[in-house]
């Protein structure tokens, strides 16, 4: 049975939902969005600086538009109008693929023969991606192998669009290639056990890891792996990647929200601490245009990246680390919200008031969950879950009519 015919039995007598809820995938056609999403989502937290944070404007509403039907469970990445994915499971061909944005309709698809845990970034006119002990770089147009690198293994990617750099992250340290030719810049091993996307701004790498064996907060040098200055944490950061801006180095560290210095590493504030009653962490940080957005296990809050003052906060379940940042609103995934009690979806919020927008939402029988964060580009917003086994695109479209 095909993805989709098992998608139309699956929803059979699942009840109608109606306002601005979207309707389950069924055996309607896919629609097309109703113009070709431009902007970027280059890589894991929209930038090389992490921010999850992009000038795009989410759509209206949030309707199912399309789904791919190609398997994956991996966060994917948006450039000039491509969405660029990839499909590694023991039980499929470990493929990367490219998709066109508007409606989903497939490009190119090339067969690299692996599984396992992935990580796609998007430089220039390369698709580069990171598994196992190999990075590759496809041809954006054609998905041709343009080279193909050994690295030491793999935990994150990210990339400074910039200088064309890509940066591959392992337990042992941080390597550096040239996203052009696939030449290895530099390799440092001053950090291991990296489990987070480092933050790369103004010729520093910032990552979180450990330092003969203290959590630690580091900075090197872009431009050939230098130190530059290395900061004890208290404990290293559950989920949340480093996020670097011109005012500091945002990191979680013990259930608190520091901004370090990023020329000097000094700890300059603190903006929140996430005791009792909120026990857990952040697990994403994003940061745009002075407000920090948090999510974890106590919700989702917008602060004040000088004076850490709530601008609003809700408590609801955040079913999947991510959040993506837009003009005008933030959206990421809520479990079982009191807008749409027992449902799985992805909830946009106003970003000034955190007023919910819109949202999608499935049932989430059968243990189906989102299972990467959200990415936004203009018009769009693109996730992975269970219950469409795939890829999907939410946007300006009509509600689908289940029969």
């Amino acid at each position: 049975m095909n993805r989709r015919a098992f998608l139309s039995t699956t929803v059979v007598g699942a009840s109608v939902l109606s306002g601005c809820l979207s309707m389950l995938p069924s055996s309607d056609p896919d629609t097309p969005l109703p113009d070709a999403p431009t902007g970027a989502w280059t890589q894991y937290g929209a930038d090389g600086a992490n921010t999850h944070a992009t000038n795009a404007s989410g759509p209206p509403r949030g309707n199912l538009a399309w789904t791919s039907e190609a398997f994956t469970r991996w966060q994917p990445a948006v450039a000039d109008g491509t969405v660029y994915t990839t499909n590694f499971d023991p039980s499929h061909d470990g493929s990367a693929i490219a998709l066109d944005a508007r409606d989903g309709t497939e490009r190119w698809r090339t067969t690299l023969d692996a599984s396992g845990d992935n990580g796609t970034v998007v430089v220039g006119d390369r698709c580069i991606v990171a598994y196992d002990t190999d990075l590759v770089a496809l041809d954006t147009r054609t998905g041709e192998r343009v080279w193909t690198e050994s690295t030491n293994g793999f935990e994150r990617l990210a990339a400074d669009e910039a200088t064309g750099t890509v940066l591959v992250t392992s337990d042992i340290g941080i390597e550096a290639f040239g996203a052009a030719n696939g030449e290895k810049r530099w390799e440092t091993h001053t950090v291991g056990r990296l489990t987070h996307a480092p933050a790369v701004y103004d010729g520093r790498v910032f990552a979180v890891g450990y330092v003969d064996g203290a959590p630690s907060l580091v900075a090197v040098s872009l431009a050939d792996g230098s130190d530059h200055w290395r900061r004890e944490l208290a404990s290293a950061p559950e989920s949340a990647a480093p996020v670097a801006t011109g005012n500091g180095v945002f990191v979680s560290d013990d259930r608190t929200l520091v901004v370090h210095d990023g020329e000097t590493g000094d700890r300059v504030r603190e903006l929140r601490s996430f005791g009792d009653p909120d026990p857990v962490a952040p697990r994403t940080v994003a940061v745009d245009d002075g407000t920090v957005f948090l999510t974890g296990s106590f919700g989702a809050a917008a602060i004040d990246g000088e004076t850490g003052a709530k601008r609003w906060r809700r408590d609801t379940s955040v079913s999947k680390p991510g959040i993506c940042v837009g003009q005008e609103t933030v959206a990421f995934p809520v479990g079982d919200p009191e807008f749409a009690p027992g449902k799985e979806t992805i909830g946009a919020f106003d970003r000034d008031s955190g007023e919910l927008a819109w949202h999608y939402a499935f049932d989430p029988g059968f243990h189906h969950q989102v299972t990467s964060p959200p990415v936004l580009v203009d018009g769009a917003v693109f996730f992975t879950a269970t219950h469409i086994d795939g890829l999907g695109a939410i946007g300006d479209v009509p509600a689908r009519d289940r029969r």
